[in-house]
Parts: C-alpha cells; structure tokens; sequence
C-alpha cells in the first residue's frame, strides 16, 4: 500500500504541477491545450542545460524557460490575436514533438533518446516515516499552498476569476483582462516547465523522445474536471496519478499492458461524466 502511495504520488507530480498553473489560465477565460507539448520540450530543455551545466539547477530554469517561452507563443496567438485554441493547442503540440526530435538530432547527434552519465539528477530529500523523496515534490507541495492562498485569499486571485467571468466589468475597473490572462499563461508556463524538469531530470535522467506520454493531457484533463476550482483540480490530479500508479502495477499481475495504460484515460471518461451528469442534475433541480 506504500508503494502504491508512493507511485501515486510520484505519478502525480507533473500533473499537479502542471495543473497549478492551468486552473488560472482557466480561471481567466483560457483552456490552454499546449501543454502537452510544453511540458515535452521543457523536459528536453531541461536536459540540455544540465548536460552543458552539469548542474540541476541550470537544467530545472532551462526546463522553465522553454515552458515560458512555449507558453507565451501560445498567449500571442491566442489572447492577443484571438486564433482558435485548439487549433493553436493542436498545432504546437505536434510542433513540440517534432522539434524536440530535431534539437536531439541537432544537438546529440542521436535519435529516439539521450542520456549521459555526467548529468545530475535533482536531488531527494529524505522525510520520516515517508522516505526519499525528489526536491521537486517537495516544492510542488509548497507551491499548493502559495497557489491556494493567491488563488482564495488575494485581489489577483479575485481578478483572475473576473477576467473569466465578467472581463467588462473588470475593463470598467481599468483592469486589463487580456494583461492578466498574459501573466497567468506566463505562470502556467513555468510550472509545466517545472513538471518537465521533473521527468527528465528527476523521474528519469534523460531525455525520450515523447516522454510526457499524455501528461499533458491529462493536467488539462485535470483542469476541466474542476473547472476553474483550484481544490477540484487537484482531485482530479491525484485521481489520475492514482489511475496511472494502477496501471504500472496490475501490469505485475499479468495484466496486459495495453490495458492498464488504457486505465487513466478510462478513469478521464468516466470523471468528465459523471460530473457533467451531476451538472446537468443540479441544473434541472434549479
């Protein structure tokens, strides 16, 4: 059962982290889809720079600067020349995908993975009765909190719910909407450019050639199962990350695996509906 906590927890962690930053960008009006593809080409940046570095730290900002950069192209296209997010989303998805295998071709000279035994992994922190643990969990948790007391407590928490629900409103006060959904995709950014230093530099100490598997997705997953609710999306991270820890383990009680790689999109489905059912239920009710 430990294990299974651990799994969970360890699954969860480019989720969570993703999905911090991807509640905001909700909040403000915004779905962003890319993520998927910033989190992929954060966790190559992230390589890089530890392997010109050779220090984690360099590799943990380069993985955040990729996921700011990726993240601002995405605002440009559409907060600031209003184009279509899923086509946008769709589009640098595959863009990531596809540059993440040149940039490894370019800069390795390899194809389909690198790793280097000079690189540095982030280091783990050693917690009673819990074990070793990665620095980036750690962070992760603290960053919970830094999020939820922003997010419920402070005038930018409330501002980013109004450019979400009401921007006239918030124009009429002489707050930017489009200024405040620039800063909360800038944020998202940055955590999903932590979540991808954590795969490559923590959960693994190299780069795969589409190593965010679906992550990415299923943070945004994550995000529309709460809705712009920061408790709400966290459930749905650790729901998933728990999915995902089941997979890996009825893969040891002969399961096939194909099957229990299926299990987390399963458990997407029927979250989405059930909520959505309820929705509906509450809706006629009122």
């Amino acid at each position: 059962m430990f294990d299974f906590l651990r799994a969970t927890i360890r699954m969860s962690t480019p989720l969570f982290l993703t999905a911090l930053g991807g509640t905001w960008t909700r909040q403000t009006g915004v779905l962003n889809i890319s993520q998927e593809g910033a989190m992929l080409i954060s966790s190559f940046f992230a390589v890089l720079g530890n392997y010109f570095f050779q220090s984690w730290i360099a590799g943990v900002l380069s993985g955040m600067a990729a996921g700011l950069i990726f993240n601002m192209l995405f605002a440009l296209l559409c907060v600031f020349l209003r184009a279509n997010i899923w086509v946008v989303g769709m589009t640098l998805n595959i863009l990531a995908d596809s540059l993440s295998i040149l940039l490894m071709k370019s800069v390795f000279h390899v194809k389909g993975g690198f790793r280097d035994p000079r690189m540095v992994r982030i280091p783990d922190i050693s917690l009673p009765y819990i074990g070793n643990f990665s620095l980036l969990i750690l962070l992760a948790a603290i960053l919970f909190f830094i999020f939820w007391f922003v997010d419920f407590k402070t005038v930018f928490g409330m501002r980013l719910k109004a450019a979400g629900e009401n921007e006239e409103a918030l124009s009429a006060a002489g707050i930017s909407p489009v200024s405040l959904r620039f800063k909360a995709l800038a944020i998202n950014g940055i955590m999903v450019g932590l979540a991808g230093a954590f795969l490559s530099t923590s959960y693994l100490v190299a780069f795969v050639s589409g190593m965010s598997a679906g992550r990415g997705w299923l943070a945004v997953a994550a995000v529309i199962f709460g809705d712009g609710n920061l408790l709400w999306s966290i459930v749905g991270v650790f729901l998933f990350g728990a999915a995902q820890a089941a997979g890996i383990e009825l893969q040891s009680f002969g399961f096939s695996s194909h099957l229990a790689l299926m299990l987390p999109y399963i458990l997407v489905i029927i979250a989405l509906v059930f909520k959505n059912w309820k929705g509906v239920k509450l809706a006629k009710k009122a």
